[in-house]
């Protein structure tokens, strides 16, 4: 019996703001957020105005229909001085 062929996962890129199927805001619609990174196979994701990031699964991220970015900073590494 033949399987169905998959879906590639949107990839987007770091800034991008995204859709998150999994989670829903208090109307049911998927929530808007700002995709931040891939980890051990779960994306890290934040609201637009700032607060705390929250994971979601690869295949739970939709593009928007017009695609819209916004600045993100990433923590430096750490100095030798801070590290134990």
């Amino acid at each position: 019996m033949p399987s169905r062929p998959r879906m590639p996962v949107y990839a987007p890129t770091v800034g991008e703001i995204v859709l998150d199927l999994g989670h829903r805001d208090f109307s049911g619609k998927p929530v808007e957020a700002v995709y931040m990174d891939t980890l051990a196979g779960l994306v890290y994701l934040r609201p637009e105005g700032g607060g705390c990031e929250w994971t979601t699964k690869p295949d739970h991220l939709q593009a928007l229909a017009e695609p819209r970015f916004t600045a993100v900073q990433h923590p430096g590494r750490p100095r030798v001085a801070d590290v134990a």
